[in-house]
């Protein structure tokens, strides 16, 4: 099954690039997607350091238009698997959510996906073989007050992966989401500085926002350690390997066990 073309968005840090590292140690040949292109090329050349071979695409994912002309590019060539990874997430108040956070927040998370999984996912379906992994969040199985735009849109992708498992499944093309816990990456650092400024117990003790952030680890996580990048990186290599072929519509967790379901 190695040497499949995979599409990874949001692949420049975090999440994202450890898929890609995981991805490219599997053998399959990798199409990056970001906004951000210096930190792209830096992850490229990375991956073609190792023996890679990489693609870049730099995309605004939060232009409808410009995920479109993606897809259509992408198309050019078969894309065997779809990753979508980019996301955004900033902590603030329910009452002080704007509407153009929300929107921004559906537009990257939700509608860039959306547009990801009916056009390369329609083309998988078309030649009856393909696997799709979507990030959603432990956040999208349990509301969180100041984390609203963000619970939303994770809890939408659980049920937009059914439905494209559902859609797709008689062409032989699966659809599962992973649910990552608390994961230290450039995203969650803001999520670190509103804990050390904002929550009980946390405000105006001082803590860095590491410090803040691995204490509400440890408050709340029955393992006791963070999610690692690699170790979401992991589960989505399971998911698009053959011993997997049997798994769709479902939404992995991968939390050291915060939620149970």
């Amino acid at each position: 099954m190695s040497g499949r073309r995979a599409v990874i968005t949001g692949s420049a840090q975090g999440i994202g690039k450890a898929v890609a590292l995981r991805l490219a140690d599997d053998g399959e040949r990798l199409v990056l997607v970001d906004l951000k292109a210096d930190r792209l090329e830096e992850t490229a050349d990375e991956l073609r350091g190792r023996g890679a071979e990489v693609e870049t695409v730099q995309c605004d994912l939060s232009k409808s238009d410009g995920v479109l002309a993606l897809a259509e590019t992408l198309e050019e060539s078969p894309v065997d698997i779809l990753v979508n990874v980019a996301g955004i997430g900033i902590m603030s108040e329910f009452r002080e959510l704007t509407l153009e956070q929300w929107n921004r927040t559906f537009d990257i998370n939700l509608v860039a996906m959306f547009l990801l999984c009916q056009k390369i996912g329609g083309a998988m379906a078309d030649r009856g073989a393909g696997r799709i992994v979507n990030m959603a969040s432990i956040a999208g199985k349990r509301g969180g007050e100041n984390l609203a735009d963000y619970c939303a849109s994770k809890a939408a992708t659980i049920t937009l992966t059914q439905s494209v498992a559902s859609a797709y499944g008689k062409f032989g093309v699966t659809a599962n989401a992973v649910c990552p816990g608390l994961v230290w990456t450039p995203m969650w650092e803001a999520t670190g500085a509103w804990l050390a400024d904002n929550a009980p117990g946390f405000a105006g003790s001082g803590m860095s926002n590491h410090d803040a952030f691995m204490a509400s680890v440890k408050a709340t996580t029955p393992l006791q350690r963070p999610t690692r990048v690699e170790d979401i990186a992991s589960a989505v290599s399971f998911l698009v390997s053959p011993d997997a072929e049997l798994i769709t519509g479902q939404a992995l967790n991968v939390d050291g066990g915060i939620e149970v379901h």
